[in-house]
């Protein structure tokens, strides 16, 4: 009698397995990025997608979009809005077209370390812009990490301080924070989508453009402008920003997965990154003839800071206070 209880009862929790393993649908993650395949972050999404289809036995797949295939960066988010994409992979600043109070993240010369741009990401205030987003336009980041090396300039003029850069176009990405900052230097801000970068600095459409090292390398920027201003300018963390009704719709298990999984490659990621600044740099000497020039930092900060982050404020470009509280946690 005994035996056969334990056999009915091994033949009901096997059913259990079974049932709840159908239960757990196939989920394929349609992924956009702008990046280069031969960049960090796109390996970094290349190799979240080999460990989440092995921890998931397969229930999670993800498609990989790298190299601008599915369009630029705000072409992408409202693909995402549509629900064709899932997922952008991509800084989060870039939400900034939805609210300005995103800008937070990468307002330049305000932070300096992907530490402190985590800090940013996840602080109170940026959870309740995310939640905002959600609620107005169907999207929200989901997970923060994969911070980039910080942004240098590469211009075709040498530029020993920050005067020498007014009248220069500048390429920047499509996003306030950027084109207010250097505006406030100066220079003439011009967006350009990432792709087409390389064709304007060989055509003279830009005279310079700023990114990290990585990008300038991988992208050749540094074929058509040979001088490398270090600035440290901007710290640019990364997330999944996703379709919210994709997302509520995983399982509790799914969306979990996603998250530690993500961290979990962050932790490889920040160990690869760590060599590459110097790496970039010297690679950008030796086959480009690229010059390096440092500038006073400093000097950067007190043009830029108070005409456009304090300014924005003033101006209410996001909640009275937010930026008081933000430095309250990175203190």
């Amino acid at each position: 009698m005994k035996r056969t209880l334990a056999i009915v009862m091994a033949i009901a929790l096997l059913m259990m397995v079974s049932v709840s393993a159908q239960a757990e649908k196939k989920v394929t993650m349609k992924v956009g990025d702008i990046e280069n395949v031969a960049n960090l972050g796109a390996k970094a999404l290349d190799r979240f997608g080999e460990v989440i289809a092995e921890k998931s036995d397969g229930n999670i797949k993800i498609k990989a979009f790298h190299a601008s295939q599915m369009g630029s960066a705000n072409k992408q988010l409202q693909l995402v809005k549509s629900g064709t994409l899932q997922a952008f992979r991509g800084s989060i600043s870039w939400l900034a077209q939805f609210d300005t109070g995103f800008s937070l993240l990468d307002f330049p010369f305000t932070l300096n370390s992907a530490e402190q741009a985590k800090i940013v990401a996840n602080s109170p205030g940026l959870n309740r812009l995310n939640d905002k987003l959600a609620e107005k336009h169907g999207i929200r980041f989901v997970t923060a990490g994969w911070t980039r090396l910080p942004r240098q300039i590469l211009v075709n003029k040498p530029i020993k301080d920050v005067e020498e850069l007014k009248g220069v176009k500048l390429r920047v990405p499509e996003v306030y924070a950027y084109i207010e900052s250097f505006k406030a230097v100066g220079s003439s801000p011009t967006p350009v989508a990432f792709g087409e970068t390389y064709l304007a600095l060989k055509q003279d459409v830009v005279d310079g453009a700023e990114n990290h090292v990585e990008s300038l390398y991988n992208m050749k920027w540094y074929e058509a402008a040979k001088h490398l201003v270090i600035t440290d300018h901007s710290y640019d963390i990364t997330g999944f920003i996703v379709n919210d009704k994709w997302w509520q719709g995983l399982s509790d298990g799914q969306r979990k997965m996603i998250v530690d999984t993500y961290d979990e490659v962050d932790e490889w990621f920040v160990t690869e990154n760590e060599t590459l600044q110097q790496h970039y740099i010297d690679l950008m000497v030796k086959e480009g003839g690229v010059t390096v020039h440092t500038v006073d930092k400093q000097s950067f900060i007190d043009k830029v800071v108070p005409e456009t982050l304090v300014a924005a404020e003033k101006k209410g470009e996001w909640e009275a206070g937010m930026w008081d509280e933000i430095q309250a946690l990175l203190k």
